[in-house]
């Protein structure tokens, strides 16, 4: 259906350009095995945003980096007093990930603005393209910094209290990381987090923010379309989680004497599978364990875990979170164990602005494309914005639903479709 719909659409955008651009980014931390490596602020990171501040150079779009490190590119308005339309996403990816996540996003916005230039159209209102700092949280556990300092909810004080307390695997903290990236020079020398408030933005600065993401999910391909409207974004509570036991020789500590903080975070971790299955609705992951001292002959006397969960229900997740809390310590006292509970993060979900949902599906209708809604169990940047102005995204289908992978993969025909959605949106939007 696709090809042929594709073969009788007339662009607006250049769809060659934008899978060029994209691929070229792709490169940018490119692995052995395919993946892509970009985490906040290492070395491949900054390489890629002196590739995008070069690429918005070479297209005119007046780029600026803040204090947070947010990169942007714009095309100011007739009238810049009127809020503005901020298109974007973020470059940074997971350890060894795909090309599109993210990087789809931003480069579409540019893509979008540079089509605007061409045409000669300067539109009433100031648009902007941004790529946000580390959405992912990557390197450091800690992530949607971006968005977070341009939402300002936390306060630069907070913000910057957590980012002091978030360490990378080699002891660096995100502070430190920051002032290094600094450095670099020319834009760079915008990023302080010593200034984080210089980053906010207020609630009349912005009309809506719009996001275009692969699915990272299979709806899309078992419904056999390229892209989809967004209708909210699942809220998340991560939390690192510490069981203190007590270590000891393996052969000569009896079962009914040890104090096994191995066992206490595997009863745990199965109460927390089971929780999320009886709060329907509600999705728990335990990704990363870590187990001190890490010896095959000794018993576990410490044991960190991380919990995500998430839901597009905010009180359903409130309640799986209380829950779970509730499971973790009683199972730790019953053992005889101490444990510790130590919230990182906790953004409430937020729904799709009825205003950006009615442009993308005018688009849509316009391209004479199907129709479909659906709900993001993942979580992104729009979510955190989501507190500042009326949001709406643009999901593009992800083969096999596949993401944070190599083989992570959407179709020029899918991307640039997705693209033209994006750009019939916003003139709708302006």
């Amino acid at each position: 259906m696709e090809a042929n719909f594709m073969e009788n659409l007339n662009l607006t955008i250049d769809g060659n350009r934008l899978w060029n651009r994209l691929m070229a980014f792709g490169k940018i931390g490119e692995g052995d095995n395919g993946g892509v490596t970009r985490t906040s602020f290492d070395q491949k990171d900054i390489e890629a945003r002196k590739f995008f501040l070069k690429l918005l150079e070479q297209a005119d779009l007046s780029p600026y980096m803040d204090a947070a490190g947010n990169i942007f590119g714009q095309i100011i308005g007739k009238n810049p007093e009127l809020p503005a339309i901020l298109i974007g996403s973020h470059l940074d990816t997971v350890n060894s990930g795909g090309r599109f996540d993210g990087a789809m996003g931003v480069l579409m916005g540019v893509e979008v603005l540079c089509t605007l230039k061409e045409k000669g159209i300067q539109p009433e209102r100031t648009i902007k393209v941004v790529s946000l700092t580390d959405e992912e949280g990557a390197r450091f556990d800690y992530a949607f910094v971006g968005s977070t300092a341009l939402v300002g909810t936390e306060g630069s004080g907070k913000l910057k209290e957590n980012l002091a307390a978030a360490t990378d695997k080699d002891g660096n903290s995100y502070l430190e990381a920051m002032k290094q990236a600094s450095l670099e020079g020319e834009y760079f020398n915008e990023i302080n987090p010593d200034l984080l408030e210089q980053a906010q933005l207020g609630k009349n600065d912005l009309k809506a923010y719009i996001e275009v993401h692969i699915e990272q999910g299979k709806v899309l391909e078992n419904k056999d379309l390229a892209v989809g409207i967004v209708t909210g974004i699942s809220g998340g509570e991560w939390a690192e989680v510490t069981i203190m036991g007590e270590a000891g020789h393996a052969g000569t500590t009896w079962m009914k004497e040890r104090k096994d903080a191995l066992t206490a975070a595997a009863e745990c971790i199965v109460a927390i599978e089971k929780i999320a299955q009886d709060n329907i609705g509600s999705v728990a992951t335990v990704g990363k364990l870590e187990v001190k001292p890490g010896s095959s002959n000794v018993i576990p006397g410490r044991v960190d875990f991380t919990l995500d969960v998430r839901d597009i229900s905010n009180e359903r997740r409130e309640k799986t979170v209380t829950q779970i809390y509730h499971s973790i310590r009683t199972i730790a006292a019953n053992r005889g164990l101490g444990c510790e509970i130590r919230q990182v993060q906790s953004l409430s979900s937020v729904m799709s602005s009825p205003i950006v949902m009615k442009a993308v599906k005018d688009s849509l209708q316009e391209l004479q494309y199907p129709v479909y809604e659906l709900p993001s169990g993942a979580a992104h940047d729009a979510m955190v914005l989501g507190e500042l102005t009326d949001i709406g995204m643009i999901f593009v289908r992800s083969k096999s639903g596949i993401s944070h992978h190599p083989d992570e993969w959407s179709s020029f025909e899918d991307v640039a479709l997705g693209c033209e959605v994006l750009f019939r949106t916003t003139l709708k939007l302006l």
